[in-house]
């Protein structure tokens, strides 16, 4: 009984210590996160635009509709559309939310837009009450508020940033091959599409003229990776890894790799890996990266040893 006690004692006392630690590790993850101050770019955002819930909108907010078709979430009053109609680069404007009631039931938000002095109307399913309360922001993947792109093109329009995606596009939205972390200057900005709303036009010092879609405002998963602040530094990257060296550096701006780069050089290049296996052998570590475009990387003590891209 003494020996049972014992174990039950000190498995106690282990269960107590691990629980310390996993609670003193979260702290110190939790005080790591709050700890991180927000980019130069993220600022930028934060500090020049404002997503505000639709119950803040004034009358006569406009929106540039981005694509052909009319979206199924906005219903046209009256008469129906004439087919083969395009609504790309139409002006929506907001008029007003009105209330209605569903079969008797609870009242219900709707907001009424004028297009070329035809109504749409767009349903919440929400009242206009928890709209207020829960700073609601209506799903409107199609449109693009003509006020943000105007504040970008002034404060941007000829800027020198540095691009931080290799995916680039031509005028006619073919896919070109382009370079990262190198200086353009922003010639305009205009409307994009309905899940990447905001086109940024740029020239690159080769004088090749092209652009990348993005958003102003973090929004979804889909666009998480293609906010300005992931797409553009205010300063030159290159500042701050001066200890590589010129031809790796040369590489990394072309998303490329070369052997004998370190997982750092690499990571710069391709970004991180969708999925990491490590390998302990006699010789070392041996390190596995994969991503879901099929590429992948193979280290050795740090360094690339082979490659798929």
């Amino acid at each position: 009984m003494k020996i049972k006690h014992y174990i039950y004692i000190v498995f106690s006392l282990l269960c107590i210590l691990l629980f310390c630690v996993e609670t003193l590790s979260a702290k110190r993850k939790k005080d790591k996160i709050e700890d991180v101050k927000p980019s130069a770019e993220e600022l930028f955002i934060k500090n020049n635009f404002e997503e505000k819930s639709c119950s803040e909108w004034e009358r006569g907010k406009q929106f540039i509709y981005v694509s052909d078709e009319l979206s199924l979430l906005l219903k046209p009053e009256g008469e129906q559309l004439p087919e083969h109609v395009s609504f790309k680069g139409k002006i929506f404007t907001f008029e007003k939310i009105v209330e209605e009631s569903i079969l008797g039931q609870a009242q219900y938000a709707v907001l009424i837009f004028d297009c070329e002095g035809k109504k749409y109307r767009y349903k919440t399913e929400k009242t206009l009450k928890e709209i207020q309360k829960g700073n609601y922001k209506p799903l409107l993947p199609d449109m693009v508020a003509k006020d943000d792109i105007l504040k970008a093109q002034q404060l941007l329009t000829g800027k020198t940033l540095y691009i931080r995606t290799p995916i680039w596009y031509n005028e006619n939205g073919v896919e070109i091959e382009g370079r990262k972390f190198v200086p353009v200057v922003i010639n305009d900005i205009l409307p994009g599409d309905k899940v990447l709303p905001v086109k940024f036009v740029f020239k690159d010092d080769s004088g090749t003229v092209a652009n990348v879609l993005g958003t102003l405002f973090p929004e979804t998963l889909a666009t998480q990776y293609t906010t300005f602040d992931r797409l553009f530094n205010f300063e030159n990257p290159r500042n701050q890894y001066k200890t590589i060296t010129d031809a790796n550096w040369d590489l990394i701006t072309r998303a490329k790799v070369a052997r004998g780069m370190t997982k750092d050089e690499c990571r710069l290049s391709l970004g991180r890996p969708n999925d990491v296996k490590r390998v302990p052998t006699y010789g070392g570590l041996k390190e596995q990266w994969f991503y879901n475009i099929g590429s992948y990387l193979f280290f050795e003590d740090g360094l690339l040893t082979d490659f798929r891209l």
